[in-house]
């Protein structure tokens, strides 16, 4: 007993000096150049007991940036399930003749699919293979000509496409594309641009991948010095078809592409389809549109349904590539598993009473999208570490996990491959990161040495310097977690 009581007595002091080194880490990192005017908050528990390792500024309500897909992913996982699948319809209306001929419209009915015609994703077919499957679908319908329009339906979810408090030099672009019951091609196009062969000189526009009908461009974009990447941005708001550009790209290449976010996703589903019956062919007598008003279909006719992949599988690409839009449209579709439209307003507060209904502490909680794009949002690390505990516990537990990047690990799709290599994270710690200019947040689960699950939330707003020494700060709690 004596024997038992001294090894208690070794480990406790052990622990002790561990949290007391860490502490002291902590306090160095703070008094630093780069976090001394900050704001930083530090938390991490055991999942297991819940036993506190660090607690640092911790309810301190700060801007997660993307850190925030954490709650936004676990929440959809548990109100909408791990096989959750969206389905878009392709319907016909009126009165079909036996040469052929509709009477009728053809209507594609939006389900709130993010990946309806992406390639980013195995189980969604690109935009080429839908468009040729729809196609298809119509002709083995007997349709051969059609006197009347394309219809797109989006109007399974509002139309507050852009979150409030989005920065307007992130709408137009593709990080910054919005939500929409008719998503198509991840909303985003290609820019295509000739640079000149110097800096300074202007950089002609070449037309997008794919076509966008009515799009135009005010250019002002630049050619930067070689090798100096994208530095291009298009200004435009949801719905508006003449988008400025400003910024550069770089000297030495034949074309350069930067990656805008489509206006009218559902119109531009309507007008592809539309352009693709012609060229099969097709006699069309109207004009692409969109649907203004509700539509019942009931006495419509089935063409043709696809399912998305399940959900787990849009969370994986959502977490691993930190990806806005697919984020934003689990929020609706979370608002339209309850409610009959899929409203931003509604989606964020389920998420909110969710948290609350499972215990986890929403003090200081501010929810604007669920991206974490707005600088607005606001959450304590307690509460990311809270729902990473609650999330352990659960039966989707694996796909959260698997989503998560993985630090050290060269195979994995996220963006940590060369994070921590050689340590003791390197192939252990699971990680999901946020980053907004001059907000960093770093948040997941680590093991320590006897394999114990660490949940660890760090998230720094405000810093100077770089954002690599944050994340070299970061790196460092993570392996004195891992060393317990």
């Amino acid at each position: 007993m004596r024997y038992l009581l001294l090894n208690i007595l070794v480990i406790a002091n052990l622990i002790l000096a561990q949290n007391t080194a860490i502490d002291k880490l902590i306090k160095s990192y703070q008094s630093t150049e780069n976090l001394k005017n900050a704001t930083w908050s530090l938390h991490a528990e055991y999942v297991d007991n819940g036993k506190k390792i660090i607690e640092y500024q911790n309810h301190f309500a700060l801007t997660p940036a993307s850190g925030l897909k954490l709650v936004t992913t676990a929440t959809a996982l548990e109100i909408l399930g791990e096989d959750y699948k969206c389905e878009t319809r392709l319907y016909y209306d009126g009165s079909l003749s036996s040469d052929g001929t509709l009477k009728g419209n053809i209507y594609i009915r939006g389900g709130g699919d993010p990946v309806l015609g992406s390639d980013r994703i195995e189980g969604s077919l690109p935009l080429d293979s839908l468009m040729i499957t729809w196609v298809n679908a119509i002709k083995k319908s007997g349709i051969k000509k059609i006197e009347g329009s394309i219809f797109a339906d989006d109007l399974l979810f509002d139309h507050k496409r852009a979150p409030d408090y989005w920065s307007w030099i992130d709408i137009g672009n593709y990080y910054g594309a919005g939500p929409c019951a008719l998503s198509i091609h991840d909303n985003l196009y290609y820019l295509l641009f000739e640079p000149g062969k110097y800096a300074g000189q202007p950089a002609k526009v070449l037309g997008t991948e794919p076509e966008i009908p009515g799009l135009t461009f005010i250019n002002h974009m630049q050619t930067g010095p070689r090798f100096s990447g994208d530095n291009g941005y298009i200004y435009a708001a949801p719905g508006q078809f003449k988008a400025l550009l400003d910024g550069t790209v770089p000297a030495g290449q034949k074309v350069f592409k930067i990656k805008g976010a489509i206006p009218d996703p559902a119109l531009f589903a309507a007008q592809r389809l539309h352009q693709e019956l012609i060229n099969a062919g097709f006699i069309i007598t109207d004009y692409p549109a969109k649907l203004k008003n509700p539509y019942n279909y009931n006495s419509a006719k089935l063409i043709h349904t696809i399912l998305s992949p399940p959900l787990k599988e849009i969370i994986f690409i959502i977490n691993k590539k930190s990806f806005n839009l697919y984020a934003e449209q689990i929020v609706k579709l979370i608002a339209l598993s309850q409610n009959d439209t899929g409203s931003l307003k509604d989606g964020l507060k389920i998420i909110k009473d969710f948290l609350e209904e499972k215990s986890i502490s929403i003090d200081g909680l501010e929810l604007f999208d669920g991206s974490g794009l707005s600088r607005s949002n606001l959450i304590t690390t307690q509460t990311i570490v809270e729902l990473l505990k609650f999330m352990a516990r659960q039966s989707s537990f694996q796909s959260y996990y698997n989503s998560l990047s993985v630090a050290g690990d060269e195979d994995d799709e996220g963006n940590f491959n060369g994070f921590g290599n050689g340590t003791v994270i390197e192939n252990n710690a699971r990680i999901k990161s946020g980053f907004i200019s001059n907000i960093r947040s770093h948040s997941g689960y680590v093991s320590d040495r006897a394999g114990r699950l660490i949940a660890f939330s760090f998230i720094a707003n405000n810093y100077h310097g770089s954002t690599g020494t944050i994340n070299t700060i970061h790196k460092a709690l993570m392996i004195k977690l891992a060393e317990q």
